[in-house]
C-alpha cells in the first residue's frame, strides 16, 4: 500500500530559556519501514527519519528499558527488539539531519506533546508564516488558537 507524502500543516518555532526549538504539525504522523545497514537500522518517511543502532545488552544495560517492540523491515520481516537496539544516529547522516518535534492536529489537540525525531533540513525551508506558540493546538491553554504571541523570553 503506498502512502501519500507527509505534508507540514504547520511550523512553531519555541523559544525558551534554552534556545529556539523547531515543531511540524504535520497531517499524519511518519510511518518507518526499516533498511539496515551495517549495525543501523534506517527509516525515513517524507524527509523524516528514524534510526537504531545495534549493541549487544548486558545486564541492566539495556536500550529502551529493555522494552520489547518489533522493527518493520523493508523486505518484510520484522526484527523484534529487546533492549539490543538503541537509538543512534549514523555516521553518514551526521550533522546532515536537523532535530524536530512533529505531532498532528489530532494528537496535539488529546495531549499537547510532540514526538521527538529527525528531518532533511529542507523540510524547514518549506514554510514562510512560522507560529511561535507552543501551545496552539493545546485546547486547554489560554494561547490555544493564536498565531503569534508575546514570547516572556524577548
Amino acid at each position: 500500500m503506498k502512502v501519500s507524502p507527509i505534508k507540514v500543516i504547520d511550523v512553531i518555532h519555541h523559544r525558551n530559556k534554552y534556545g529556539i526549538q523547531i515543531f511540524h504539525v504535520l497531517d499524519r504522523m511518519p510511518s518507518f519501514i526499516y533498511e539496515r545497514k551495517g549495525n543501523y537500522l534506517i527509516g525515513e518517511d517524507s524527509g523524516f527519519f528514524n534510526f537504531y543502532g545495534y549493541e549487544t545488552p548486558f545486564g541492566r544495560f539495556k536500550a529502551f528499558a529493555d522494552r520489547k517492540f518489533d522493527i518493520p523491515m523493508k523486505d518484510g520481516s520484522v526484527i523484534q527488539a529487546n533492549g539490543q537496539w538503541w537509538d543512534a544516529i549514523p555516521p553518514d547522516y551526521s550533522g546532515l539531519l536537523v532535530r524536530v518535534g512533529v505531532g498532528t492536529v489530532e494528537k496535539l489537540n488529546d495531549c499537547n506533546v510532540f514526538c521527538g525525531m529527525m528531518a532533511d533540513p529542507y523540510i524547514l525551508k518549506q514554510t514562510t508564516d512560522i507560529s511561535n506558540n507552543y501551545h496552539k493546538y493545546d485546547k486547554g491553554h489560554p494561547d490555544f488558537g493564536e498565531h503569534k504571541i508575546q514570547s516572556k523570553w524577548g
